[in-house]
């Protein structure tokens, strides 16, 4: 690839981006999410805006961006769990927009992993701010790197909109299936976008029904996935 290619390759690729934000900007307009409870939500973060960002990091993890709130709302009223039986967790909990709206449905807990010291901050201050209804279960942040996260016992529910790359994305899998074989239950995989499909495999999971329409923007149509061996 010649370097005028390789810069017209980068070129597309800025404008691509800027193209997708300003679709996101406008139907977070709409929504008023962040006006309406207090909070900030919805500015994007790039990866090498974060203070622990290094060459490992840079490659592996994606930008914040957050999920459309109908998208998340609608994924999961529509997952076939029992919320109060479970936690939810939220993989790249970033500014913490999941969490607040998971927040609405009664979990037993819903837990964030984030491994920026400065986006658990920014949520934190969104948990304290937060001017919507009273929260139905306790958030909880933990400032890690997802793929060292030990997945807890009563976790059932876990959440991915693209936070890092495939590779990361199979540890993490592979650190939810110990979990699962270590205490025996059912849990449901939410994979918004399609960015980590190819990171599911099919041995130990199955698809839950179609993809889920996304009411906003075709890009965060929705894919659950179980466990096979609960797959029925």
């Amino acid at each position: 690839m010649t370097h005028d290619s390789k810069r017209q390759r980068g070129l597309d690729s800025l404008a691509a981006q800027e193209s997708f934000d300003a679709v996101l900007a406008n139907i977070d307009k709409i929504e008023a999410f962040d006006v309406a409870y207090g909070v900030e939500t919805s500015s994007p973060v790039e990866p090498w805006q974060i203070q622990e960002a290094d060459d490992i990091t840079l490659l592996n993890n994606s930008r914040y961006s957050p999920t459309p709130v109908k998208t998340i709302r609608q994924a999961i009223a529509a997952s076939p769990v029992r919320h109060d039986d479970i936690a939810f967790v939220d993989f790249g909990s970033g500014k913490g927009r999941v969490m607040l709206v998971a927040s609405e449905f009664p979990f037993k807990r819903i837990i964030g992993v984030e491994y920026s010291s400065d986006l658990c901050e920014t949520s934190r201050r969104n948990f304290e701010r937060f001017d919507g209804l009273p929260k139905r279960s306790t958030l909880e942040v933990h400032c890690r790197d997802a793929a060292e996260f030990m997945i807890p016992d009563d976790a059932g529910f876990f959440y991915f909109y693209e936070p890092f790359t495939v590779a990361v994305a199979r540890k993490v899998l592979r650190n939810i299936e110990f979990s699962v074989h270590r205490q025996p239950r059912k849990v449901i995989l939410c994979l918004v976008g399609r960015g980590l499909l190819p990171a599911v495999d099919g041995k130990s999971w199955r698809p839950v029904g179609a993809p889920l329409k996304s009411p906003d923007e075709q890009y965060f149509d929705t894919q659950f996935y179980t466990n096979s061996q609960y797959s029925g």
